[in-house]
């Protein structure tokens, strides 16, 4: 994630819950190893590229929340925050309007990038996550004895299953909002989901069950969380990634149709809808959670 004006209150609320199963049961530990594996290469391709890219980030923290420790170096503060599912690379100048420290060069900044670089630098960290699971679901089908060549159609097989399960769901549960809420709240548990979200318990259950059963098993399903996490940021929405992307690739569109007056849009006008997809997100990051738990009582 790069962070603009707008934090991810959802991923700090499910990292906490993330925390607390990592002192309940080994499949915690397992699930955080998954994630840090995920959030690691997704927000390290985005502040890489943002350097290739010639922006100068400030920050680079796995987490958010309150800080555990961090260390400087060449002006980017290095770092993990206490509520660890998510991460993010902080950039200045995200906004036209936005105010720069005294001293830091405008020319570092994200705005002043050209068009093709800030979009690369966007979706690099989606892009990594679907490279990570491409690379796992390969891996997986080579241990179990396919051939490169075969391991590798699996694994972008396997990639495109998880990509078309994901927004499949996504579409369900958005044009079913009725029926899923109507089994959120039925106490008694008759009521099943037109959809069904897997919260940090019931990844936690998972990861436990994936490391047990091998290797091979363990890679499917670092695939599979790379793979959902890319494409849920690529949603076009603020303020995931895919709402950032949308507004670079605008304003390279119109930057073309008047090469004389760069276009920068003001991002800004988009905190309601930012605001709204933070809110979707914390209520299908809770009621996953009361679905899960609900099924364990």
């Amino acid at each position: 994630m790069v962070e603009g004006r707008v934090s991810i209150g959802w991923a700090a609320a499910a990292g906490l819950s993330v925390a607390a199963l990592a002192l309940l049961a080994p499949g915690g530990l397992y699930l955080l190893g998954f994630l840090a594996l995920v959030i690691a290469l997704h927000e390290g391709a985005h502040y890489l590229v943002a350097r290739r890219s010639g922006m100068g980030p400030v920050e680079l923290f796995w987490g958010f929340g309150p800080e555990v420790f961090s260390f400087e170096r060449n002006g980017c503060r290095y770092g993990v925050k206490a509520l660890f599912l998510g991460g993010y690379v902080k950039l200045l100048g995200m906004t036209p309007g936005a105010e720069v420290p005294d001293g830091f060069p405008e020319s570092r900044t994200y705005r002043a990038a050209r068009c093709r670089g800030r979009l690369a630098t966007i979706l690099a960290g989606p892009a990594a996550n679907l490279a990570t699971a491409v690379v796992a679901f390969t891996l997986a089908a080579v241990i179990e004895g396919e051939s490169v060549g075969r391991a590798l159609v699996q694994g972008w097989a396997d990639l495109w299953f998880v990509l078309h399960g994901t927004v499949a769901a996504i579409w369900t549960w958005a044009t079913n909002l009725g029926a899923y809420a109507a089994s959120v709240l039925d106490r008694s548990g008759a009521t099943e989901p037109p959809v069904r979200f897997l919260s940090p318990v019931a990844q936690a259950r998972i990861s436990q069950y994936a490391v047990s059963e091998g290797a091979a098993t363990a890679l499917r399903w670092l695939g599979v969380l790379s793979a959902a996490v890319g494409a849920v940021n690529l949603l076009p929405l603020p303020p995931l990634d895919g709402g950032h992307a949308v507004v670079a690739a605008i304003e390279g569109v119109l930057g073309r149709l008047r090469p004389a007056r760069p276009a920068r849009l003001d991002a800004t006008r988009l905190l309601p809808l930012a605001y709204a997809t933070v809110g979707v997100l914390v209520f299908l990051s809770l009621s996953a959670l009361v679905l899960d738990l609900r099924d364990l009582g």
